[in-house]
């Protein structure tokens, strides 16, 4: 087995695992730890993993994308996805609605759909409904995340403590079988966890770049929610664990089509 081929199993460990050992690599390819060392040390000057003592981790950026960058980053399948879940929605419904760019797109769909409320702390979102006078928009507020257009910190979890919702959109950093739903911005993320249990449905809006990704702070576990709205998974592994784990996936209607 050459060094390319080792690199390839050892990158598809750590898709699986998000760590690798030397010792365990070694009995599992055949070859000396040194050997393993060396094909971790090109790996790593690559910048596709992080070697750590005995083995290596993957290496996954802890700073988010410019948000204007990402909202043009799978625009298409962010635009199925908003779709998808534009589809749970009833007239009469109370509705949180979560930061990131998917459920901006949603905000696009729900602008054509009338006597709504609508609590969010994005304020882009909040720019978009305006337009839309049969729409009830509460905002709880906070401190602002100016690159975000975002708002949280203890003003805005104090005024959501009494707010409950029919159904909750959320988006999130990063999907993993093993660590949940995960988010980059901790202020944020706390706002996320509070709205999850005031909704009477939790639904996650996750293009298929977020999976595999684990950021710095955990949003929930699987069992915490009830639906998982995407485009396309990276394999039917991951599909199998995800709905072992009680989860409710469901894909749009363009990778449905794809497949038949």
């Amino acid at each position: 087995m050459n060094s390319e081929t080792r690199k390839e199993y050892i990158l598809k460990k750590l898709e699986e695992n998000h760590s690798v050992k030397i010792q365990e690599l070694s009995r599992q390819l055949k070859v000396t730890r040194e050997t393993i060392r060396k094909d971790l040390y090109l790996l790593e000057k690559e910048g596709i993993i992080k070697k750590i003592h005995g083995g290596a981790i993957m290496e996954i950026p802890n700073q988010e994308t410019d948000y204007e960058k990402r909202k043009s980053e799978f625009q298409d399948a962010k635009e199925a996805i908003a779709r998808r879940a534009s589809a749970y929605i009833e007239e009469g419904d109370t509705i949180y609605l979560d930061y990131g760019t998917t459920t901006l797109a949603l905000a696009r769909e729900i602008v054509k759909l009338k006597n709504l409320t609508i609590v969010t702390n994005s304020l882009p979102i909040v720019n978009l409904l305006l337009s839309n006078e049969t729409l009830e928009l509460i905002i709880p507020g906070g401190t602002v995340r100016n690159n975000e257009g975002s708002l949280y910190g203890p003003f805005a979890t104090n005024n959501i403590k009494d707010i409950y919702v029919t159904l909750g959109f959320f988006g999130c950093s990063g999907i993993d079988t093993k660590a949940g739903i995960t988010s980059h911005h901790m202020g944020e993320n706390i706002v996320s966890k509070e709205m999850i249990d005031h909704s009477q449905t939790s639904i996650m809006l996750v293009d298929h770049s977020k999976f595999g990704n684990v950021a710095f702070n955990k949003t929930a576990s699987f069992d915490e929610i009830d639906i998982i709205i995407t485009d396309e998974m990276r394999n039917p592994e991951e599909h199998q664990k995800l709905i072992q784990q009680g989860v409710e996936l469901v894909y749009t209607e363009e990778s449905e089509e794809a497949e038949s």
